[in-house]
């Protein structure tokens, strides 16, 4: 009779939800870390972008608000401009017009109508187109130099635009690189750890397979032992009967042979003599003591506990031990069953 392991053993399965619980929290533990590491860089790097977007903003605003001062500045310019090309053409009026006071002071000197008056008024109006022309080329002069202002504020602007722009780009990628490395480093001990509980976990199940190998092997010794000691007691049993028949046809005052009290091998007691009527037993050595949890018992009665799993066994040197199974976390207390060595 061989005995077949039972994979639909309680402690099989305590094994396997054990360890899917396990990976399952392992599972959650870690991708919560991974799903904070990935919020965390994401908020840093969107951090990064408001800061860019607002120093641009203060950027332009002061780019805008000095060429807004230029373009007031040439404004005042033209102003000017304008301002100096009415007085020099109202002055120039003014000394040419014959009516005038500067006419009647020519008339008055006998200046009028004389070679004196038409140069006179040549180098008046040479005068004022002198004006113009020089407060002409000042306003031109000035707007080119207004122009030139705001054409290097906005080459500025650019250049610090680019500036804060360049800056927020390479803190986004540092902290892109550092958010990916973080999360691969998470998810290797991640795998580390999944590898962990799957091998703990296995040595687990290989123990409780062992474990339960060992029981069959030990059940299939005590079948095997109730067997042989079945069979030794119907051998005594017939040579105790044969004995006392050929006792009795021998003559009546033949004695009766009370047949093997004890073994003299090691001086034990068989369990089994029965001092009333002489009869001593089947010569084997039947060591059955206390088993934990059972009693004084059978071996068939231990076999069906150790098969039904109430109890396990271990064996030690040429002894067997069984002991009930126990609560979760505790360890069991092994009793002597009985010892393979036979007389």
């Amino acid at each position: 009779m061989s005995y077949e392991v039972n994979y639909d053993d309680k402690r099989f399965t305590e094994v396997e939800t054990d360890e899917k619980a396990a990976l399952a929290e392992n599972d959650k533990t870690y991708g919560g870390m991974v799903s904070n590491t990935d919020k965390y860089y994401e908020d840093q790097i969107n951090a990064s972008k408001d800061w860019a977007d607002k120093q641009s903003q203060l950027q332009q605003e002061q780019t805008d608000f000095a060429i807004e001062k230029v373009e007031q500045a040439k404004d005042q310019a033209k102003k000017d401009y304008t301002k100096e090309q009415s007085g020099a053409y109202v002055d120039w009026q003014k000394q040419s017009n014959e009516f005038g006071a500067e006419a009647e002071q020519r008339a008055a000197q006998g200046l009028e109508n004389t070679g004196f008056s038409e140069s006179s008024k040549v180098s008046m109006f040479n005068t004022y187109q002198n004006r113009v022309a020089t407060a002409r080329e000042a306003y031109n002069r000035a707007i080119l130099n207004y122009d030139n202002a705001i054409t290097e504020a906005r080459l500025q602007n650019n250049s610090a635009l680019a500036e804060i722009a360049y800056k927020a780009l390479q803190q986004q990628l540092e902290l892109s690189l550092q958010g990916f490395q973080y999360k691969n480093q998470l998810l290797l001990e991640q795998a580390n750890r999944k590898f962990q509980i799957e091998s703990e976990y296995n040595k687990r199940y290989q123990d409780v397979l062992n474990q339960i190998n060992t029981e069959n092997a030990l059940a299939e010794e005590v079948r095997q032992f109730n067997e042989q000691m079945a069979f030794d007691r119907e051998q005594f049993e017939y040579q105790k009967a044969k004995s006392a028949g050929g006792g009795g046809g021998g003559g009546g005052g033949g004695s009766r042979s009370s047949g093997p009290k004890n073994n003299s091998d090691n001086g034990k007691l068989n369990n089994n003599s029965d001092s009333s009527s002489g009869n001593s037993g089947p010569p084997v050595n039947e060591k059955s003591v206390i088993a934990s949890g059972l009693g004084p018992a059978s071996g068939t009665h231990i076999a069906n506990a150790i098969q039904s799993g109430t109890h396990t066994a271990k064996v030690i040197g040429n002894q067997t031990y069984v002991a009930k199974v126990p609560a979760k976390n505790t360890n069991p207390t092994f009793g002597l069953l009985y010892s393979k060595t036979r007389f």
